[in-house]
């Protein structure tokens, strides 16, 4: 054979598998396609089908990525929801009691920045369609930030920082609420009251908490340490 001819052939296309390069770009644009129309549609209305074709692609890349749409699902959450665990985990590694404000502002501003996200947690978890998928949201979400938060406040108790009657289980329960009520029920607030509920308003409200925390929950020991 010429070796000119060899020279001038086109390179050989490989179909299928993503090149490396396009591999995290096409993932990820699966995801926040996905997510958009969860956060628009019950999750059983929406096929991989729609998915795909929302995202200018096909199912097989959902396979190929994901498995399925539940698969999928679970990812565009996760997006969220583990950068949150992830700054848990550092906190319960060497907790402090400031944390605690790092908590509200990291809850606040993940949920501020995704307005979608609550809407399709709280959609998921009061239906009944589909338990499997409810019972996953809690295990990878609510389920583990409760275990981190309380083994944080467990340590600090431990330590001396917290009121030994408190219990840190509750003390977790009450720390959720304050963060999730403000974001879970926003359409609620603004018709209580004529502040703006921006980011400035979320600011505000997780250094109050963090300082009513501080006001009631703190030994005698820590203050006088502080």
């Amino acid at each position: 054979m010429d070796n000119n001819d060899s020279k001038n052939k086109p390179p050989i296309r490989h179909i299928g598998r993503p090149t490396k390069s396009s591999d995290t770009n096409v993932r990820q644009h699966l995801m926040t396609v996905a997510f958009e129309l969860f956060a628009d549609n019950e999750y059983n209305q929406i096929s991989t089908r729609k998915i795909a074709i929302a995202a200018n692609t096909t199912p097989a890349m959902i396979r190929y990525y994901f498995q399925n749409k539940e698969g999928l699902f679970h990812a565009a959450m996760s997006q969220y929801r583990q950068p949150i665990l992830d700054i848990f985990k550092q906190h319960v590694a060497k907790p402090t009691l400031h944390n605690l404000h790092d908590i509200f502002i990291l809850y606040y501003t993940t949920v501020q920045e995704n307005k979608s996200l609550h809407h399709i947690i709280r959609r998921n978890m009061t239906s009944n369609d589909n338990p499997q998928l409810k019972a996953h949201i809690i295990q990878e979400g609510p389920q583990q930030s409760f275990k981190l938060i309380k083994t944080m406040l467990t340590k600090l108790q431990t330590k001396g920082d917290i009121k030994s009657e408190l219990d840190p289980e509750l003390l977790t329960i009450q720390i959720l609420s304050l963060c999730v009520f403000p974001c879970a029920f926003k359409p609620l607030l603004q018709q209580l009251t004529p502040t703006d509920l921006d980011m400035q308003f979320y600011h505000n409200l997780a250094q109050q908490n963090y300082n009513m925390l501080i006001n009631s929950i703190t030994t005698d020991q820590y203050n006088a340490e502080v």
